[in-house]
């Protein structure tokens, strides 16, 4: 019987945003970023990147009801006070969703595989307080952050997982970047998991993909021991 080939891990970015509505978070060069970050990674053939352009709630919903990713990011606009995640409508502008509702949908989903969720908004701490009851991972924002630091914060994120490594790590590998390149410490994003995760052992790239370290013979340095050299002396 042959055995089958392991499935790559999807990442589904969701692109909420509306370019008419001024200083809106560009959703596409995320994109682009990200796009660029896996195709550079060392597991970029383990990794499926797809893009929900001009995403509205039900566009969402249809989709996690298809096929649920590993990953599910948010590139939208949050609102203060825990006003919601915003997505677009029907008349081109965008408008939030509550935060109780939209954490029970997407929890539906966790069964299903999804182990991530991103919200690369403002203000989406709250939600990602909600997630976390039951999606092992989430990543949101306590205020408001720009548009440059998020993509910055982004593209090293997902660099950092395609080349293996944990997303605890890569969080915080992304984190420092964006604080080194300027971003306001206070409203860096933020990884919260449920009560049984170790965000440091959650890995994107599964171990089928993963290749084993690879193991240096280590040799004595001044070859043979002094007892050794002595003893082939006196045979001499």
């Amino acid at each position: 019987m042959t055995t089958p080939a392991p499935s790559p891990a999807r990442i589904l970015v969701v692109q909420a945003s509306s370019p008419r509505i001024p200083a809106a978070p560009d959703a596409g060069a995320e994109f682009r970023e990200i796009r660029l970050s896996v195709d550079g990674g060392r597991y970029r053939d383990a990794v499926v990147l797809e893009a929900l352009q001009a995403a509205r709630l039900p566009d969402v919903t249809a989709r996690l009801i298809r096929e649920v990713p590993a990953v599910l990011h948010f590139s939208a606009r949050g609102t203060p006070d825990g006003g919601g995640l915003r997505f677009l409508t029907e008349d081109g502008g965008d408008a939030p969703v509550r935060d109780r509702g939209l954490a029970k949908l997407l929890c539906e989903f966790v069964g299903d595989g999804l182990r991530v969720v991103v919200l690369n908004a403002c203000w989406t701490s709250e939600l990602a307080g909600m997630l976390v009851e039951a999606v092992p991972c989430v990543i949101g924002t306590a205020g408001p952050i720009r548009d440059g630091e998020c993509r910055t914060y982004s593209r090293t994120l997902y660099s950092s997982l395609a080349h293996g490594r944990s997303v605890g790590q890569s969080h915080r590998i992304a984190v420092h970047e964006a604080e080194a390149c300027g971003a306001d410490a206070a409203f860096l994003p933020a990884l919260v998991s449920s009560p049984a995760t170790i965000p440091d052992a959650v890995y994107l790239i599964g171990p089928e993909f993963r290749s084993p370290p690879v193991r240096t013979p280590v040799k004595p340095l001044g070859g043979a021991p002094t007892w050794l050299r002595f003893a082939r002396k006196r045979r001499l």
